[in-house]
């Protein structure tokens, strides 16, 4: 039975104060104080449905990680992350959902270490991107490559096997089903890394009216080139309006700390190592949900 308890160690950072706590066979957790300014919501956001083409689809994708590439959205969970993948001593990592890549165009060297085997990443989605998948495949190297296949976070295949991780995508799904993939990962005895920069805070939800701009400045750039992503963006603006309205829908949607502390605590054959809070960043924080096994159980189960 998973217990929670304080054996807590806090700083003030941004604002906020972080607790973090790692249990041993019970639920390790990072809370923070700052509380969301609203209550969850569950409405779909529209590129997630399945009628959305794919040109704007994937032109949303392109522009959305664009964005969070050059704000560093996710540099500041890059030593977490890497000790996740030291402490389960794994260079397979499964993204889920990575839409046109997440931060891996960067990451995967961000977190190679020396002396070891470089990190084999497989990007899946249940709507595959057809520009992240050529840009895969333009890499120098292996160590990046997207699974042409549509795959489902919530019934991941027993052949992508390794530690999984999502970027700004948990949030898509209702509770029983976020609880479902953190719970199947439990049950593969998989490392998992969920990271969202979404929050319902009211500064973050101000900040996805910002969006339309962005894209109207980042689009030109983003590479393959594509002559879609202009016309969905500047003749017939659907990418900025769905990045803002999307955006704020992500916002809504998003679970707070204390609500990952729940969904993680009510797994089954729980014996993982928790972190759950908030990482400041100077742009937006991102709450994050890290779990792997305790060390001793993962060699017993070895």
């Amino acid at each position: 039975m998973l217990q929670s308890e304080d054996s807590a160690l806090t700083s003030g950072v941004t604002g906020c104060d972080e607790v973090r706590a790692q249990c041993v066979g019970k639920l390790g957790y990072n809370l923070t104080r700052c509380e969301p300014n609203v209550s969850r919501v569950n409405i779909p956001e529209i590129h997630d449905q399945p009628w959305l083409p794919p040109s704007i689809r994937d032109g949303i994708t392109d522009t959305l990680q664009c964005i969070f590439r050059i704000g560093g959205v996710y540099r500041p969970i890059v030593p977490r992350l890497s000790n996740a993948l030291e402490a389960t001593d794994t260079v397979r990592l499964v993204d889920l959902c990575s839409g046109s890549g997440g931060p891996w165009a960067w990451l995967d060297a961000k977190l190679a270490r020396r002396d070891c085997a470089p990190l084999n990443i497989q990007l899946t989605d249940k709507f595959p991107n057809t520009a992240a998948r050529e840009r895969g495949e333009l890499r120098p190297h292996g160590g990046v490559a997207y699974c042409a296949e549509s795959v489902d976070a919530t019934s991941v295949p027993d052949h992508l096997d390794g530690f999984r991780t999502m970027f700004a995508s948990f949030h898509h799904f209702e509770p029983h089903e976020a609880a479902a993939i953190i719970q199947s990962a439990v049950n593969r005895r998989e490392g998992i890394g969920i990271f969202e920069p979404p929050s319902r805070r009211a500064f973050s939800i101000l900040l996805t009216f910002t969006f339309p701009l962005l894209a109207a400045l980042v689009v030109p750039f983003i590479r393959p080139f594509r002559w879609s992503r202009l016309f969905w963006t500047y003749v017939v603006p659907v990418i900025p309006f769905v990045l803002w309205f999307d955006g704020v829908l992500s916002c809504l949607r998003a679970y707070s700390p204390e609500e990952l502390s729940t969904m993680v605590a009510t797994l089954h054959q729980n014996d993982y190592i928790w972190e759950v809070g908030v990482t400041p960043g100077w742009l937006v924080p991102v709450t994050y949900v890290v779990g792997y096994p305790e060390p001793s159980s993962a060699e017993a189960n070895a």
